[in-house]
């Protein structure tokens, strides 16, 4: 017998795969990835154990959708960031304000990406990790370009590449939505402070020049 859920996303496929994976996130999100059981997905989604495995194989491979989902989507914003604006200080500006703000948007599954990334094994993690090695790549072309030009401090690009995505990795840990902040503001500031460490030309820290 068909749940009311069943019923409601027969024959919508793409439907029923959302609400089954918006379920993993929460429930990775609260109780772990070793702690939530497939069983307790398809409860909180409110489809049955023989729905859930026609899309999805194991519990594995929902985390890795999540994963990879969110990955593809920064990653294809910042191509376009990168390849729509020339100078490359308001380049890289543009890239971290867009990458703080979908971390603190999407806050449940950039916790995953950080906490739970270590899950996924063989192709999946590596399919991961080949999609984070297209993101680091596009910060290091604007940072050389930035160097290339002396607009930067002489730092070693890979500490300063790194350096750029820790804080980023984990704002899950301190920001609450409706909260004093807003997502702009702690992209500002974050912006603010890590330009200070690195332009030679304090000037250029000032938004809108």
């Amino acid at each position: 017998m068909k749940t009311k859920m069943e019923k409601k996303t027969a024959g919508n496929n793409r439907s029923t795969q959302d609400v089954l994976l918006k379920a993993a996130a929460d429930l990775f999100y609260r109780k772990g990835y070793a702690g939530t059981s497939i069983r307790d997905v398809g409860v909180k989604a409110g489809v049955s154990n023989s729905l859930l495995y026609h899309y999805f194989s194991d519990k594995e491979e929902m985390l890795f959708q999540i994963i990879i989902g969110l990955s593809q989507e920064l990653l294809i914003d910042l191509i376009e960031i990168e390849k729509s604006v020339k100078d490359p200080v308001e380049r890289l500006r543009q890239m971290l304000v867009h990458h703080i703000k979908h971390g603190l948007k999407n806050k449940k599954k950039s916790r995953l990406i950080v906490e739970e990334l270590l899950c996924l094994t063989g192709k999946r993690r590596e399919k991961v990790r080949q999609q984070q090695d297209e993101i680091y790549s596009l910060y290091m072309k604007t940072l050389e370009e930035l160097a290339a030009s002396g607009r930067i401090r002489d730092l070693d690009l890979t500490v300063l590449n790194f350096s750029l995505f820790a804080p980023i990795n984990w704002f899950f840990k301190w920001y609450k939505e409706g909260g004093r902040l807003t997502a702009e503001e702690v992209a500002e500031s974050t912006i603010t402070v890590l330009f200070y460490g690195i332009l030679k030309d304090d000037k250029s820290i000032i938004k809108g020049d």
